[in-house]
């Protein structure tokens, strides 16, 4: 049986027996967009810019850099016609918050949290949680998945005791007597960071639990998941895995 521990992650990114994995200090690039239609648009966007010391941190920059202006862009062109119906319930303006932040930096590994928040009407707005986790061997580099770490079938494996905490903690949508009807399945085991104390499993909005401005997280020792990692992995996980990140 894996010991979990279950908690919502603040700003400051809380895991573990009172740890924080604080987002580290570096340059940061923000822009703006606002205008008006028939609604208030505004779309603000904010992504770190690490020193170009390395090779990894070259490429991260530019795929950061990317990602965030392509959601901007794709926002403000869906935003700059009319609106063709406004309810009642719809507020008059029309929002997007683009949030990421560094939160480890190694010389071979870089991983980043932050959040993309949308309002395009009705009662409120969505918001998705985003971890990126780029690893470099030789002058070969990756946006590293689950898929990459661990063995066929591990989803299985991993959801089964995610649900099993769940279950005994009554957590989120598992505090209500049926809990029949709730949709989580391995599919949502898709957003994770690798801290110093283990995998941090990040849940988005509705898959364990309702709209909230935090996620459900869970953070699972390395040492509880040696039996499925994957030893062709790319990762150094036999390091990785019994002594955490460096």
């Amino acid at each position: 049986m894996y010991v979990f521990f279950a908690q919502i992650l603040t700003i400051l990114l809380p895991y573990g027996a009172g740890d924080t994995l604080s987002p580290i200090e570096c340059e940061s690039h923000s822009f703006e967009t606002a205008f008006d239609t028939n609604v208030h648009v505004e779309a603000s966007v904010s992504y770190p810019r690490v020193p170009e010391t390395s090779l990894l941190a070259r490429h991260v920059n530019e795929v950061v850099q990317k990602e965030a202006y392509e959601s901007h862009d794709t926002f403000v062109q869906e935003m700059s016609t009319p609106q063709e119906e406004l309810w009642e319930e719809d507020a008059d303006e029309r929002t997007l918050r683009y949030d990421l932040s560094l939160v480890h930096s190694t010389p071979a590994l870089m991983s980043l949290y932050g959040s993309k928040y949308q309002y395009c009407g009705g009662v409120h707005g969505s918001v998705r949680y985003i971890t990126k986790t780029f690893w470099q061997q030789d002058d070969t580099i990756r946006e590293l998945s689950l898929d990459d770490l661990f063995l066929p079938g591990y989803r299985e494996q991993l959801f089964r005791h995610c649900e099993d905490y769940f279950k005994l903690n009554q957590c989120g949508y598992y505090s209500y007597d049926d809990y029949s009807w709730v949709g989580f399945n391995p599919k949502d085991l898709d957003a994770f960071l690798l801290t110093e104390k283990g995998l941090l499993l990040i849940f988005q909005n509705y898959v364990v639990s309702g709209y909230d401005d935090y996620p459900t997280t869970l953070l699972i020792p390395y040492a509880r998941l040696a039996a499925i990692v994957n030893p062709n992995s790319p990762l150094p996980v036999d390091h990785l895995w019994t002594t955490g990140i460096p």
